[in-house]
């Protein structure tokens, strides 16, 4: 396909993905409009960190939860919170801003510190080594209850990032009586996707992105221009991990509460489908992916019990999955490299 042929089909699927928002529900379409568009801009934000990963340096990363929790950990342990099984309560703590640059930074430091020993490790062993490190970090955080409140979770600490919300959102959700508190997390993960792919886009054209493009090709031939392929390896996995850090923080905020139950292997196999269904290699790929994924995995519930109406809850959340899957599958085989991606992009050297 060409490249004006690509966005066009993109915008469409897009807009119809939006539109059957409207169309499978009577009642309350802006509330679930602006909830699947708050998720769609934090997994979103969460996939172009991926993509940093596989698509621009071509590292088989299976563990991107874990970068999002350690981003999300750290930023609201710093900040005013209740943590725990008695709900301890920390009422001081750093400013929110402060605190976020600092969370972002330890998952960006946590990606270094994972890299050191398995970067150097090619195609399925570098995946097996992050799923682990994903899993060792999750049951860490859940067995550490005195320091990440376990299994208990942390609460109330919302209010250190929704006291910085403007007045017209307050406006605009009195009109049509939304969640003011989920409007302003939406917008601040858009406005950081916004940004993010700015700097990518500088990034991508400078020498640097290059030469990540080199290292996804051929590594041995990077060296052998006397590159550190090691090295620029590393700054990848950091670069990723904070952009994973901070869409961890996100999504903390839109919940409310964290859990430990957040940072499964789920999480980051749905990041991986919005990535694969964006186009592997193209910046702004995941953003659309993100918003067809998560049309349809909150509407296809609806769309279920439509074909088969007299189906029960269980029944119709397992037809659900199917319905994605084969969804997902159409696209792939329409599509095999994604909404803006290259077929090139899936051929990897990972032996």
């Amino acid at each position: 396909m060409k490249l004006s042929v690509k966005w066009i089909v993109t915008v469409v699927l897009t807009s119809f993905s939006i539109y059957m928002v409207f169309a499978l529900n009577p009642e309350g379409q802006l509330r679930i409009l602006f909830n699947v568009l708050t998720f769609a801009g934090i997994y979103g934000l969460a996939a172009i960190g991926l993509n940093v990963h596989f698509g621009l340096t071509g590292l088989l990363n299976f563990g991107h939860a874990s970068f999002m929790g350690v981003g999300a950990y750290v930023t609201l342990l710093l900040i005013p919170h209740a943590a725990g099984r008695e709900g301890q309560i920390t009422e001081t703590g750093l400013p929110f801003l402060l605190a976020l640059v600092i969370g972002i930074l330890s998952a960006s430091l946590f990606g270094l510190l994972l890299g050191l020993p398995a970067i150097r490790l090619r195609g399925d062993y570098l995946a097996i080594v992050t799923i682990a490190a994903a899993e060792i970090f999750r049951l860490l955080v859940r067995d550490l209850e005195s320091v990440t409140g376990g299994v208990y979770g942390i609460i109330n600490f919302s209010d250190s990032l929704q006291k910085y919300r403007p007045n017209f959102i307050e406006t605009f959700v009195s009109k049509y009586d939304l969640n003011a508190g989920q409007i302003w997390v939406g917008f601040l993960s858009w406005v950081s996707i916004f940004f993010v792919l700015l700097l990518l886009k500088r990034l991508n054209s400078s020498p640097w992105g290059r030469a990540l493009r080199a290292v996804r090709e051929d590594e041995d031939a990077v060296r052998a221009l006397g590159k550190n392929a090691v090295w620029l390896k590393l700054q990848s996995f950091m670069l990723g991990a904070g952009i994973a850090g901070l869409a961890g923080v996100f999504l903390a905020f839109n919940y409310g509460s964290l859990q430990t139950t957040l940072f499964v292997p789920l999480l980051t196999f749905y990041v991986w489908a919005i990535m694969i269904l964006g186009g592997v290699g193209s910046l702004s790929g995941p953003v659309f992916g993100s918003v067809i994924f998560w049309v349809i995995i909150s509407e296809t519930d609806r769309l279920a019990a439509l074909i088969f109406e007299n189906a029960n809850g269980q029944q119709l959340a397992g037809v659900r999955f199917v319905l994605v899957g084969l969804l997902i599958m159409i696209l792939m085989i329409f599509r095999p490299s994604g909404l803006l991606g290259k077929k090139e992009e899936l051929l990897l050297n990972v032996k």
